[in-house]
């Protein structure tokens, strides 16, 4: 699959739509965009989100930034949907300090997206 760079961002960005699920309660988020980042190491998804579709916290653990700092955070799972494509029980961090979707390595390579 191709995703076109979405140029609101400088320089211009890979981007998806994707829909959360939290199958276990039957509710979902609306269509989000999220940003494909390749050098992310897993996938964070703004808090909001999350709490919107009562995903279940697995457990705390902490996180090293880009810019190297290390902060407590909260992983969750939840199934990930982009187009035609759902991944179930994809573990992700709550980030309580972004507002965008960031999809990293652990959904980029462990799915079909490259294909």
């Amino acid at each position: 699959m191709k995703y076109p760079y979405n140029t609101r961002y400088e320089p211009p960005f890979p981007t998806v739509q994707v829909v959360l699920h939290n199958n276990e309660e039957s509710v979902q988020t609306t269509s989000l965009l999220a940003l494909l980042d390749t050098g992310s190491d897993g996938t964070l998804i703004p808090i909001t989100f999350l709490q919107e579709i009562l995903a279940p916290a697995l457990t705390d653990t902490r996180i090293r930034s880009h810019w190297g700092e290390w902060r407590s955070v909260q992983l969750f799972v939840v199934d990930i949907e982009l187009g035609d494509l759902k991944l179930p029980n994809i573990f992700v961090v709550g980030d309580e300090q972004g507002d965008e979707v960031i999809l990293g390595r652990n959904i980029l390579t462990g799915s079909r997206l490259w294909i």
